[in-house]
Formats: C-alpha cells, sequence, structure tokens
C-alpha cells in the first residue's frame, strides 16, 4: 500500500508539473529564420528583435563570426557619433513552451560574449548591457542587468548596488560564457563566468524584479558606445543567447502538497 501511494504520489506530481521547457536558444543561424544584416525585425518568422531605441544601425547578424564558427552578432563603429542603440526580444510562453510567472518561476540564463577589440580604456565608458526581465530601454525595472565596460570592468545590478569585478575582460578573442540563474520566488540571482561564480545576490528594491507590462521574461542588450570620444569604442560578439525556465522549489512545494491532499482524500 505504502509503495503504491509512492507510485502515485510520483505521478500526480510529475502530471502537475509542466513538461521539461524547451531552452529558447538563440544563435542566430540561418536555420533558426536569421540572415546577415540588422538585427531588427529578425528572425524572419516568430517573436522578432525590436529595435527600442536608436536609430544606428551598428549591431548586426554575421555569418562566420559565432562561437564554434557559426553565426552571431558582431557590433560596428560608424566612426563618429552616438552608436546607442537597444534590442528587445519579448519572450512568449511559446517561445518558453512554458507559463512563465513572474513572482514564481526560476530562469536558467547564459550567453557567449567577446571583445573583438582589447578592452584597455575607461572604466567610465559603458559598452554593453545584458537584461532580463526588462521592458524598458533603462532596465529599472529588470530582474538582472549586467553590463561591460571598455575597460573589461565587469558590473551586476543588484538593485542596490553595483557589484564589480575589474579586468575580468581584456584581450580581443576567446568567448566567456556568462550564465546563472534568476529566481521569481526569492528575488535572487547568480552569475557565473565560465563556470566561476562571481555573485549571488538578492535583489534590493531599484530594481523591480517584476515586469511591468505582463508575466515575461523580457530579454534586452545594448551597445552603449555614446557620444564622440571614439577612444573608448570597442567591438565586440555575442552569441547562444539561451533562456530556460521552470517552476520554483516552492511551486514544487505546492504541487507536493496538493498530491498530499489528493492522497489523503482518496484514503478517506
Amino acid at each position: 500500500m505504502i509503495t503504491n501511494k509512492r507510485l502515485l504520489f510520483a505521478a500526480l506530481t510529475a502530471a502537475a508539473l509542466p513538461f521539461a521547457a524547451q531552452a529558447l536558444t538563440i544563435g542566430f543561424e540561418s536555420g533558426e529564420g536569421y540572415a546577415a544584416g540588422d538585427l531588427a525585425g529578425q528572425p524572419s518568422s516568430g517573436t522578432q528583435w525590436v529595435n527600442t531605441f536608436g536609430a544606428v544601425n551598428v549591431v548586426n547578424v554575421a555569418a562566420g563570426v559565432g562561437n564554434g564558427g557559426g553565426a552571431g552578432l558582431v557590433n560596428t563603429s560608424t566612426g563618429g557619433g552616438s552608436n546607442f542603440v537597444f534590442y528587445g526580444f519579448n519572450t512568449t510562453n511559446a517561445d518558453l513552451g512554458f507559463t512563465f510567472d513572474s513572482t514564481s518561476s526560476v530562469l536558467q540564463y547564459s550567453f557567449d560574449w567577446r571583445p573583438t577589440q582589447d578592452l584597455n580604456g575607461s572604466n567610465g565608458q559603458i559598452l554593453f548591457d545584458f537584461m532580463v526581465g526588462s521592458n524598458a530601454d533603462t532596465g529599472t525595472d529588470a530582474a538582472m542587468a549586467l553590463r561591460i565596460h571598455s575597460s573589461g570592468r565587469f558590473q551586476a545590478n543588484d538593485g542596490g548596488t553595483l557589484r564589480t569585478v575589474d579586468g575580468l575582460f581584456g584581450t580581443a578573442g576567446t568567448y566567456s560564457t556568462i550564465s546563472g540563474t534568476i529566481n521569481y520566488a526569492t528575488n535572487q540571482f547568480t552569475v557565473f563566468v565560465d563556470n566561476t561564480q562571481l555573485f549571488t545576490t538578492n535583489n534590493n528594491g531599484n530594481l523591480g524584479f517584476q515586469n511591468t507590462a505582463s508575466d515575461n521574461a523580457y530579454i534586452r542588450f545594448s551597445n552603449l558606445r555614446g557620444g564622440t570620444d571614439s577612444a573608448q569604442w570597442r567591438e565586440w560578439n555575442m552569441d547562444n543567447i539561451s533562456v530556460i525556465p521552470e517552476p520554483s522549489t516552492l511551486a514544487l512545494v505546492g504541487i507536493a502538497l496538493g498530491s498530499m491532499v489528493f492522497l489523503r482524500r482518496r484514503k478517506n
């Protein structure tokens, strides 16, 4: 009888869970509907990237620059003026294969990034931002915001403090994988670079950690080489963005408790 109850409990728990969500993977490959050229409006079908700020076309899909020899994103300077530009990908449940909940879900994220020019510039020049959970260009509503400076400085914004590692990125060339988890139930995120954990932090409130429009794991990134100081401009590539959603531990506990109640009722 105990064995049967355990089997029934396991079956109920498995049935209550969503099927394992597929990773939302964006490799900027032709098989995904991408083509060389301006990222805005790509891929050719389904959810597309939108240029949400800045008219200068300085970030493009380019064949042959990706990690492992595939396609990827490359940014190019325009030789002068402002290069500020933001792109957004408004993930849907269809993209994730999962019903995302901005109060309880957990997201695993990762992307590959490399400088193609040595990062020997200023700590004061932000080069690149990557945000999850924000539908605003500023990132103020993001669950997590990461940034890289022209000096190679790497920062994570936990809502109250910019946590900093200097000189993390330097010489042009090799991709680094930036990854971690974002737990919407506990307002906590982790950040790894090449499997080395740099930060584990609770969001302290200046970042909303809740999406402002709807339940959506928005992805935003930006090329932030603004102004006319061309000495601070640096080139970079990005590839293999991945977002994998899963229910939080609290959600799993709820499912387990619900299953136990069901078993008790069946027994009575």
